[in-house]
């Protein structure tokens, strides 16, 4: 039998039909495809977070990074000598950049910072579709859109918020994007990826320390698929960007805040009732938010078990649940860390299951990130209208374009921001400075120290600094709010206060005083001296404090 070329098709209106346009052949190519998915996230993205908008900050974490912002575009010295924080560089540094470029006032500031925030869940959610369609080919995309929703599942002031975890994520889920597509490769080509699946955790814990757990599952993939060249590689290429960030902005400085001096913080727990109120609150909440990719990662364990080729998804999981808990503090947004490896594991529980349930846990999804994004806009502005009325209270006792160093005890240092004034201190919470933390203790404080490294002692070496250029903090803002912190219960700022401060003026709970005229910053000066003192240890524990009274005359 000869075979013969097909007869050519005929029939009504296929002779004529004209070739497809060009836009058409464009928008089918595999490019077109991922650029429809980015519109999509960046829709979805702008859409769940737009009350980020909506007020300047959400949290004292993003007051914090402002202030810190502005005083390393303003001042010259090491990173950590300007302005004391227990996180990494990398997030402050990229607010003083935007800072820079785009200004420090008006609300031009907050679009731009709000914005950048919605480009990195948007490249977080295409990264996690990447590793997802891997995997389970098209359904990947599921997990992206699952991600996006479930990032606006938390309350408002951590899921809108511009915080560490949003900027932290795209190098964690690159890290293990990298270290996942170097198995696929062969031999000596897998080495490239896996250094830069290690830069990328490097870069991620520069971020936020919690993040150096993202190398779980890349040391594992290293070792399983390349053995000691694999974590001869991976390793270094962690730790070497590390090093090299510490010596730029001072190395014992970077160790001591980021990793060794934090003993206090993660220690103040509170009790136990505390803990586990905070712990199952947040994490109930979170969950709730994404309660669909959970039951769906939760059936498919219990009637498969788990997957020896999901096994780096959960060792991703586990690093995440154990960054999550450090410290035992549980704030909402450390949750965020945990949800790429939930929705790629809940993406492939439904791959395996024949996708049937994928728009019944889209549209939950969908539905309770529609909860919090109304709750989002209706969210309560009594704290920060506060702040921003003590701030405009402070720059008229400041004097009119002024901008001088002022002390704001409190934990929001938003109001030196919204102020304009400068920190007198680089310790810019009363939480450094009296070791109380947002997450531990409510009811007392720990016992404050004085050593060479002791924050009070380092405010007191700022105060003295300031006098030495003829310059002091000529304002006390007192934003204790009757916490334990309180002026009168740490008896040292008790002294401060009482002894060369005058009150001006009140704004609702939160008072403001003037450094008194004639012997104040001498009195400021005693004050200050006695603290750094060698003698000061002997003094503090004999529990004498006529030795800081206001000078005689």
């Amino acid at each position: 039998m000869v075979a013969t070329d097909a007869p050519p098709r005929s029939g009504p209106g296929l002779a004529d039909r004209p070739d497809p346009s060009w836009f058409r052949r464009v928008w089918n190519t595999p490019q077109a495809s991922w650029c429809r998915v980015i519109a999509l996230f960046l829709a979805v993205a702008t859409v769940t977070h737009l009350p980020a908008f909506s007020r300047t900050f959400w949290n004292p974490d993003e007051g914090f990074l402002a202030t810190q912002a502005r005083a390393l575009n303003t001042e010259d010295g090491q990173f950590y000598q300007i302005i004391v924080d227990r996180k990494p560089p990398l997030l402050p540094y990229v607010y003083a950049w935007v800072f820079k470029l785009f200004g420090d006032h008006g609300l031009s500031t907050v679009v731009v910072i709000r914005t950048l925030a919605i480009l990195m869940h948007v490249i977080t959610a295409v990264l996690i579709t990447q590793i997802a369609k891997r995997r389970f080919g098209r359904h990947g995309v599921w997990a992206g859109l699952l991600y996006l929703l479930g990032s606006a599942g938390m309350a408002p002031e951590d899921s809108q918020a511009a915080s560490f975890e949003v900027f932290m994520l795209p190098w964690t889920c690159a890290a293990f994007l990298l270290a996942d597509s170097a198995r696929r490769r062969r031999g000596s080509r897998a080495f490239p990826l896996l250094a830069c699946a290690g830069v990328a955790a490097a870069l991620a814990t520069l971020t936020k320390q919690t993040a150096g757990v993202t190398m779980l599952p890349v040391i594992w993939r290293a070792w399983k698929d390349q053995r000691w060249k694999g974590l001869a590689t991976v390793i270094p290429a962690f730790a070497l960007p590390i090093v090299g960030v510490a010596f730029w902005v001072g190395f014992g400085d970077f160790f001591f805040w980021v990793f060794t001096g934090n003993t206090e913080y993660l220690t103040s727990l509170g009790s136990f009732g505390t803990v586990m109120a905070r712990l199952w609150g947040n994490l109930g909440i979170f969950a709730g938010a994404s309660a669909a990719a959970f039951l769906a990662i939760m059936y498919m364990t219990v009637r498969q078990g788990i997957r020896k080729a999901d096994a780096d998804l959960w060792l991703w999981l586990i690093g995440a649940a154990i960054g999550v808990s450090s410290g035992f503090h549980f704030f909402g947004h450390y949750f965020l860390q945990m949800l790429p490896p939930i929705v790629i594991l809940a993406t492939g529980a439904l791959h395996r299951n024949g996708s049937r349930l994928r728009w019944t846990m889209l549209g939950v999804t969908a539905t309770t990130a529609t909860l919090f994004l109304t709750l989002a806009f209706a969210w309560p502005r009594t704290n920060k209208e506060h702040n921003w009325e003590v701030a405009q209270e402070v720059q008229k006792a400041a004097g009119p374009g002024r901008s001088e160093p002022i002390i704001v005890w409190g934990m929001d240092p938003s109001i030196y921001f919204m102020s304009g004034q400068i920190p007198a201190s680089r310790f810019i919470t009363a939480g450094f400075l009296s070791g109380f933390a947002g997450g531990g203790d409510q009811e007392k404080l720990p016992q404050i120290t004085y050593d060479p490294t002791s924050p009070m002692v380092g405010m007191a070496q700022d105060f003295l600094n300031l006098l030495r250029r003829g310059q002091a903090p000529e304002l006390f803002v007192d934003d204790s709010w009757g916490k334990p912190f309180q002026p009168r219960e740490v008896q040292v700022i008790k002294d401060l206060q009482d002894n060369y401060y005058t009150f001006v003026k009140g704004v609702d709970h939160t008072f403001i005083y003037r450094l008194k005229d004639g012997d104040g910053r001498e009195g400021l000066r005693v004050w200050a001296q006695t603290i750094v003192d060698n003698g000061m240890k002997a003094v503090w524990a004999k529990n004498q404090w006529d030795f800081i009274s206001p000078p005689a005359g």
